[in-house]
C-alpha cells in the first residue's frame, strides 16, 4: 500500500455510504478533512471538504487540486496520481 489512511472511520464510511453527516471541526471546515496521503509524496492527499454546504472530495497534489462529488471518481483520481508518484515496480521472472 503506497498511501496512508489518516481518518479510517470516514475513509471507510465514504466507500459504502454518504458522508453528508460527517461533522467537521472548525479547522476542518476551513482546510478540509484529510482522509489519505501518499507515503512517497506528502503533497498528494485525498480530502473531504465542505463546499457551499455540500460534502465533496478533493484530491490535492503539489499546488493543484480537483473536486469530485463522488467517492469512486475521487478515489480513481487519487490512485492514478499515486501511480505517477510511485510507478509499480516491474515483476521479475
Amino acid at each position: 500500500m503506497n498511501y496512508k489512511i489518516i481518518n479510517k472511520p470516514v475513509f471507510e464510511q465514504a466507500q459504502v455510504r454518504s458522508v453528508s453527516d460527517v461533522e467537521f471541526t472548525e479547522e476542518q471546515q476551513q482546510e478540509g478533512m484529510k482522509l489519505a496521503v501518499s507515503k512517497v509524496d506528502p503533497t498528494l492527499a485525498l480530502y473531504l471538504i465542505d463546499s457551499e454546504g455540500k460534502k465533496k472530495f478533493e484530491v490535492r497534489w503539489d499546488d493543484s487540486s480537483e473536486l469530485f462529488n463522488g467517492w469512486y471518481s475521487a478515489w480513481d483520481n487519487f490512485t492514478w496520481c499515486l501511480g505517477i508518484v510511485e510507478p509499480p515496480k516491474e515483476q521479475s521472472n
